[in-house]
């Protein structure tokens, strides 16, 4: 029996008062790559592709089964977390970037191994905060994924709008009054910033490195939902090799490991490869 991929989430999910920052992907299969794939090629708003992806992806947190409602919950920081490891077992060990140096103007790779990002994790009293202006107590929670699909799309202030009306919980311990969310200026906003980005996960998505031309320092940033479809297809020709060597059915194959799919494949190529 296969089992699956630990990954430690930076966040995690708070149940009973209690966190658990434990999340478990599944083995990678043809099923699994198919499903990713899919949901690539279908290019709705970013932050619900990730939910889909993630959806298929992942076996359990805390120690149950992944629930579409949990996915969404989830801090961006574990959603990016959880994406970047998804792309090191589905792409292998790590991936090369493409980089351009604004002062040799020459273009350059960049490998980039995404383990090896750094993580910082969630401070005191995740995923809340309170916060102090002026007269006001507020009572605050991180944004999480089904945030980040309701605003996706929306121009920046209506974004900051909705954000800040979905995460501000309280108002010295009474329900939000309405139109407060309108009242708060520039400095308000700024220091509710502040005080959510003091308790949130961060996963680093710059990384420094230099022109290997000319010296020169640059900063590369880092897609932390990269992932590829150009597999799609491939994938489909292992499928049609294999159905067609051994009469297998697509499900059947699908179901196969990667590392066992592959395998097949390499024997097919030698007996194919014998001279008779």
């Amino acid at each position: 029996m296969r089992t699956g991929i630990p990954v430690t989430l930076p966040g995690g999910l708070l149940v009973d008062g209690r966190r658990h920052c434990d999340a478990v992907l599944r083995p990678i299969d043809g099923w699994l790559e198919e499903q990713v794939a899919a949901s690539i090629a279908d290019r709705g708003n970013l932050p619900a592709l990730v939910s889909n992806v993630l959806s298929a992806a992942l076996l359990s947190l805390g120690g149950k089964t992944a629930a579409p409602e949990q996915i969404a919950s989830l801090t961006v920081a574990d959603r990016q977390w959880l994406m970047l490891n998804l792309s090191h077992e589905l792409h292998g060990d790590g991936f090369w970037l493409k980089a351009h140096c604004d002062d040799c103007g020459q273009p350059f790779d960049l490998y980039l191994d995404p383990r090896q990002l750094p993580v910082k994790t969630a401070g005191e009293g995740f995923p809340f905060a309170d916060l102090t202006l002026g007269k006001d107590r507020l009572r605050l929670r991180l944004p999480n994924g089904a945030d980040q699909e309701c605003i996706a799309g929306l121009d920046e202030d209506e974004a900051v709008a909705l954000l800040l009306s979905a995460c501000l919980l309280s108002v010295n311990d009474e329900p939000v009054p309405t139109g407060y969310v309108d009242t708060l200026g520039a400095d308000a906003v700024q220091k509710i910033e502040e005080a959510l980005d003091e308790i949130s996960p961060h996963v680093g998505t710059v990384l420094a490195t230099a022109c290997p031309e000319c010296g020169q320092p640059h900063q590369v940033e880092i897609d932390p939902y990269r992932l590829s479809a150009a597999r799609h297809e491939a994938l489909f020709r292992e499928v049609h090799m294999l159905a067609s060597e051994y009469h297998w059915s697509e499900r059947e194959i699908l179901s196969l490991s990667r590392e066992r799919r592959r395998l097949y494949l390499k024997l097919i190529e030698r007996s194919r490869n014998v001279v008779t």
